[in-house]
This record gives C-alpha cells, sequence and structure tokens, in this order.
C-alpha cells in the first residue's frame, strides 16, 4: 500500500473512532498529521463524498455506502424500508424512491414502480441535487441550518429549468419549510412535468440522514383529492420504515455487543 493511501486510510478510521465532527486542529492534534497534509487528503476524501466537511468540522461521509454491500446502509435501510417502498407504488399507482445523503448531494438507494407509473430519468445509484428534488429538502430539513447552509454554499446554484430555485437563502426556506410541515415538495424543479413529494427517514444511532418519496406527473398531483391521499399514503408508509428502522437499530445494538463477547 502506497504512504498516501494508507494516510487517507488512517483518517477515515480515525473518524470513525471518534464518531462525531472533529475540527482540523484536533484531528492534526490527535493523528499527528500536519493540518496542511490533512487538509489535501480531507479534500480528497470530500471530493468523493466519503468524508464531509461542516461548521462544526470533519465526519465520515454516507457515500461510503458505494463501497460495497458491507456497508450499514445498503443492508439495513434498503432490505427494512423495500417493503414499504412497494406498497407505496402500488397504493398510489406512481414511482416510490428511497435516497440519502452523500456527500453534498442525494443519491437513490432503492426504487419501486407501478404499472402507470411515469418512468424518471433517474435510478437507484445516480446522484441528485439536494436544492431541487423532493427527497433532497426532506433530508436537509434533518439537518442542522448551519450544515446545510455549508453543504448549498453562497450560491448562486445551478439552474435545472425555469422552476428551479438558485438562491441558497430560498432553499433554506424551503427546508425550514419541510421540517415544520414534515415533507418536502419539489414542484417539477428538476423535471418538468414532475412533482416529488417526500417525507425524511433516520436511522437511529447513525449519521444517515434520507427520505421516502413518491413522483408523479403534475396534472394528477394538482389535484388536491389525489395530492391528500398521496400524501396520507406517503406519511404512512414512512412511518411504519421508520419504526423499522428503529426495531433494526435496536437489534443492532444488542447483537453487536454480544457478538464481541469473548468466548
Amino acid at each position: 500500500m502506497s504512504e498516501s493511501a494508507g494516510k487517507a486510510l488512517d483518517l477515515l478510521f480515525y473518524l470513525a473512532r471518534t464518531g462525531t465532527a472533529v475540527t482540523l486542529a484536533r484531528l492534526s492534534r490527535e493523528t499527528g498529521m500536519n493540518k496542511a497534509t490533512a487538509l489535501r487528503y480531507l479534500s480528497v476524501l470530500e471530493s468523493r463524498g466519503v468524508a464531509e466537511r461542516s461548521l462544526a468540522g470533519w465526519s465520515l461521509g454516507l457515500a461510503l455506502f458505494e463501497l460495497g454491500s458491507h456497508v450499514p446502509v445498503r443492508s439495513i435501510v434498503v432490505e427494512r424500508v423495500r417493503p414499504f417502498l412497494e406498497r407505496l407504488a402500488r397504493e398510489t399507482g406512481e414511482s416510490a424512491n428511497l435516497a440519502c445523503l452523500a456527500g453534498s448531494s442525494a443519491i437513490y438507494l432503492d426504487r419501486a414502480e407501478a404499472d402507470r407509473s411515469l418512468r424518471m430519468r433517474s435510478v437507484p445509484g445516480d446522484r441528485l441535487p439536494l436544492y431541487c428534488t423532493g427527497v433532497g429538502k426532506a433530508i436537509l430539513s434533518l439537518l442542522p441550518e448551519e450544515r446545510a447552509r455549508a453543504i448549498l454554499g453562497v450560491g448562486p446554484l445551478p439552474k435545472i429549468n425555469e422552476r428551479t430555485l438558485t438562491d441558497p437563502e430560498d432553499v433554506i426556506r424551503e427546508a425550514i419549510q419541510a421540517r415544520e410541515s414534515g415533507y418536502g415538495l419539489d414542484r417539477e424543479e428538476y423535471e418538468v412535468g414532475l412533482t416529488c413529494i417526500a417525507k425524511p427517514l433516520r436511522l437511529p444511532g447513525s449519521d444517515f440522514a434520507g427520505a421516502i418519496s413518491v413522483s408523479g406527473p403534475t396534472a394528477r398531483m394538482r389535484e388536491v383529492a389525489t395530492r391528500d391521499r398521496f400524501l396520507d399514503c406517503l406519511s404512512r408508509a414512512a412511518a411504519e420504515a421508520q419504526a423499522a428502522l428503529e426495531a433494526a437499530a435496536s437489534v443492532e445494538a444488542v447483537v453487536a455487543p454480544a457478538a464481541q463477547t469473548p468466548a
């Protein structure tokens, strides 16, 4: 293994051990790596989504799930949420999606399609902007405001179409509204003709910040009765998915220490 790869891995393992965001000064002091060198490696890790920077400091990035099936995000979240995702698609007749925060974007983990659903241009594994998607706004609603601001930057944000919000302050207001209402809303800001409603999801005991959503043609979603029905279906799916994740986290917390107990 090269010295550079070794140092990068050392930083990842250090961030894993701390379990919380750490400042560059603390990281340098506790690892013995000078600040300039540490920042250079951290910046590379951040560009790959495996490390994240916020006002509180540096922490692991959830894009680590892409490194393999051993990462809990895939094995725990997707497995537990899949049944509710499939039911949501059946009940609404539209596409249902599961996404999570990965670096400074959202990444689709899973999708369930209904027979008549409008096919979306994004597929599981794709990265999408946080600021103009329903899942993105729901995810931002889970984050402390300072972290959301750090992710969005000073702007202007890239304009996807005429409906896209490009001012970070407008997006922050949308995130606050999503936190208050309990759901994020994308009004054709990413795909023209497509409206998305999303509810946030958390995996207790981890930094996982995700969302479950339902997307459909704007012409249908404009109907008050249809939108209310979709929101009811989504709310039930999200609540049951959240309960399943909390149960899974409790099992993991009990099993893991027991597995480590010497015979």
